[in-house]
């Protein structure tokens, strides 16, 4: 009997100093190098009071502790955020450099105006709250591939400042319309060499009073 009794006293001890001992490890975590400051930077068009909303919950909880996936997942349906990277400063602080998406343009549909960012995705005008002067897209099916052309006209160094309208038609063809009036018109393949073309006259005195650039014919320019 008192075998069994004795037994009974040390399993007892065991569990007890095991569990004081795990608890004990797990709140020195929890307080080791607690987390004093967040410091944000990147930010353009992204909602920076919700970000800061977001991540101030980590304040007071270990550096130590904390995983980059974390902070980096706390964002991740914020529709302006491309990239979150994150830099801990030992021992109280977090860096978060924050990459956005590019806003490219405003996609125009039955007087409703949807913002157009660099990746293809699309923002609703109620989203929209400091983007300016971007050029506007008309067409059905605009909205979806001006990211596409978009890059393709980076690439050949048309200044999108430029632009006042983009028109898109569904044989998957551009008109860009500048905001001097000149309208240049594109083939619906191999467009590049018609840009290019294009950039290397526009501006010469024997053009100045021509407003339309049709390319639209293969192998042709027509001048009205």
């Amino acid at each position: 009997m008192k075998k069994k009794k004795s037994f009974f006293l040390w399993l007892y001890l065991f569990i007890f100093l095991t569990t004081y001992s795990l608890d004990s490890v797990q709140n020195k975590k929890k307080y080791f190098l607690p987390i004093k400051t967040i410091e944000i930077d990147g930010i353009i068009n992204a909602d920076k009071e919700d970000i800061k909303k977001r991540l101030n919950i980590f304040l007071g909880k270990s550096l130590f502790l904390i995983s980059r996936n974390q902070l980096k997942e706390l964002a991740i349906d914020l529709k302006f955020i491309k990239e979150i990277k994150v830099k801990k400063i030992y021992p109280d602080k977090i860096k978060v450099l924050i990459v956005e998406y590019k806003p490219i343009g405003f996609f125009i549909s039955t007087n409703k105006k949807f913002l157009i960012l660099d990746e293809g995705n699309i923002i609703k005008n109620s989203e929209i709250k400091k983007v300016n002067n971007l050029p506007l897209v008309y067409g059905n099916g605009g909205e979806k591939n001006f990211h596409i052309f978009y890059k393709s006209l980076e690439k050949l160094d048309l200044r999108i400042e430029l632009v006042k309208q983009f028109n898109y038609y569904d044989i998957n063809r551009w008109d860009i319309i500048l905001k001097d009036g000149k309208v240049l018109k594109l083939p619906s393949k191999n467009y590049d060499n018609s840009i290019k073309k294009f950039l290397s006259i526009y501006k010469k005195n024997n053009f100045d009073n021509f407003k339309i650039f049709d390319f639209r014919i293969n192998g042709q320019l027509i001048l009205k």
